[in-house]
């Protein structure tokens, strides 16, 4: 600190230094520059302790929050991008009879007008596919299994249902051969007993009569998503059209594919509406009802909602965490400069002038934290996402390893919102600081 006969040159300096920054250098803000040339942490200026405290805890809080916001992200991402593979994102239904549902078919014929007229609402690169989804059980010797057998037209993608495949080889179902294969979950085949190229029967009930056929296991799959696991199993459309009594053209489901998800709910209004309007004005003859997932598979979507609502929890703790070192921090360094305080306010400075002193010494250890929090969150995130190194029980998260969702914009935000926060937050004790009175600043030991 000054000594009081070292205090009137430091003064003279000061007013003079004040002046020429005011004469040639306006833009320059006095609170800014001062603070510059006070020392946080070295040559007796500052406390290292409050420093490392403000700049750990800030860190600490940047560092929580980036990784729960990826990892958040990234777990939704995969919830959503499984239920998407297992379900379409649109679907166009059997038609409704003419008085109400209990009228409803089992069955719609994707006709040359229907698919003009669905895909005239779609965009150019999503794909459409006829669809089956019947009942029916697998039965071995010693065991049975109530199942959904899918069959989907060709040419398709298929690559969710190919990227799942672990053992054999994804049918080719648009040939012959290949009408009597199934692929079955690893899961469903470890419940069945039964392995790659194994015979099993299937059982169907169709009208009131029991159909029985023979299939080959061609392929196992596995998801990890229990529920889907446990009942999916892929079959050939064009013999499951023959079990179903229907023609080549027919199903009980269009399947729509390779919309983005945000757009999922706009497209099924808007695709209802055409089909809606296309009876109106007898391009169709019946009216086709149309589902999205986010109805199918609202459990999960509200589920993933809920995660929100925890993400908000840790962001106020962090915040919370952030702010009390911050403070406490500033309050120490305030308590070491009181004296400088007091003489600042006794040539006249204001308040704001004091204020704006340690708002800035406060923002640059905001800045350092946020660099060191920048640079292990982000490290740790980008280690996850090309790396994953941190595995998960997939039968109680559906995920076997912690995923990752980086996205740039929302990490911006998340800087710039604890820039804000912070700065409002050094407010507290910078006022504190501006309201010192002069006299017992000066006086003070």
């Amino acid at each position: 600190m000054w000594g009081k006969r070292e205090m009137p040159r430091y003064l003279f300096f000061y007013l003079a230094l004040h002046s020429l920054i005011r004469i040639f250098v306006p833009t320059m803000k006095v609170s800014h520059w001062i603070s510059r040339k006070l020392r946080l942490s070295s040559d007796g200026t500052g406390s290292p302790a409050a420093v490392t405290i403000a700049v750990a805890g800030v860190a600490l809080a940047v560092v929580v929050m980036e990784l729960t916001l990826g990892i958040v992200a990234g777990f939704k991402d995969g919830i959503r991008s499984k239920l998407m593979g297992f379900d379409a994102q649109v679907s166009v239904e059997a038609p409704l009879g003419n008085n109400s549902y209990m009228e409803r078919p089992d069955r719609l014929s994707l006709s040359a007008r229907l698919d003009t007229i669905v895909r005239s609402v779609l965009p150019a690169d999503a794909e459409l596919r006829l669809t089956i989804r019947q009942p029916g059980m697998l039965k071995t010797d010693e065991n049975f299994q109530g199942v959904i057998y899918v069959g989907q037209s060709t040419p398709s993608s298929f690559d969710f249902e190919k990227a799942n495949i672990v053992e054999g080889e994804w049918p080719d179902f648009s040939a012959d051969s290949c009408d009597n294969k199934i692929v079955i979950s690893k899961t469903l085949a470890s419940t069945l007993g039964l392995a790659l190229g194994d015979k099993v029967y299937s059982t169907f009930v169709i009208d009131g009569a029991v159909k029985i056929r023979r299939h080959t296991v061609a392929a196992l799959y596995l998801s990890n998503f229990g529920e889907y696991d446990n009942t999916i199993v892929y079959a050939s459309l064009a013999a499951l059209q023959r079990v179903a009594g229907m023609d080549s053209v027919s199903g009980n489901r269009i399947d729509i594919r390779g919309i983005k998800a945000s757009n999922i709910e706009e497209t099924a209004n808007r695709l209802q509406q055409t089909l809606l309007s296309a009876v109106a004005t007898r391009e169709l003859d019946e009216y086709y009802p149309v589902n999205d997932i986010t109805r199918s598979g609202a459990l999960y979507f509200n589920w993933l909602a809920l995660l929100d609502t925890n993400v908000t929890v840790i962001f106020i703790l962090m915040l919370a965490v952030a702010g009390f070192t911050l403070v406490s921090s500033l309050f120490i360094l305030i308590l070491e400069r009181v004296r400088m305080i007091g003489i600042l306010r006794s040539i006249g400075s204001g308040k704001p002038l004091v204020r704006g002193i340690f708002v800035d010494m406060g923002m640059r250890l905001v800045g350092r934290g946020l660099l060191l929090g920048n640079v292990i969150g982000l490290g740790l995130l980008f280690a996850e996402r090309y790396m994953p190194f941190m595995p998960l029980d997939p039968q109680m998260y559906y995920l076997s390893y912690v995923p990752v969702t980086i996205n740039p914009w929302a990490l911006l935000a998340l800087n710039a919102g604890v820039v804000a926060v912070s700065a409002l937050i050094l407010l507290i004790p910078a006022s504190v600081a501006a309201a010192t009175d002069p006299a017992k600043a000066v006086a003070s030991e």
